[in-house]
């Protein structure tokens, strides 16, 4: 698992989660999750809209968001899917979290028609 660069928006409740120095070459957003891949398929930031409620739903122990001090990830990619595993810490306690993210690798020749 990599250590990500946190940014916490306390007034919008945006979780921004990023390795640093790295790019992104495209994104998936899904529910209130977009997650950034660079061009390799590496996980590489993560924005969680709504965080207080979204990570409520995932996590059983209470993480307070304003004292994260450590927030690790990666990605197991698929053909066509990305399991990504996440590791939220504050000074209390720590919690994971898996979620499954389609990956939309070329266009679809649905859309190519006409």
């Amino acid at each position: 698992m990599m250590d990500f660069k946190i940014d916490y928006d306390l007034e919008s409740d945006d979780l921004f989660v990023y390795l640093e120095g790295k790019k992104s070459k495209g994104a998936v957003e899904a529910g209130n999750f977009v997650f950034d891949f660079d061009e390799a398929g590496s996980l590489v930031a993560i924005q969680i809209m709504e965080a207080s409620k979204t990570l409520g739903i995932l996590l059983t122990k209470i993480v307070e968001l304003g004292n994260i001090r450590e927030f690790r990830a990666e990605a197991m990619n698929y053909r066509n899917m990305a399991s990504v595993r996440f590791t939220i810490s504050d000074d209390k306690v720590s919690e994971s979290a898996n979620i499954l993210v389609p990956r939309i690798i070329e266009g679809s020749p649905v859309l190519n028609l006409g």
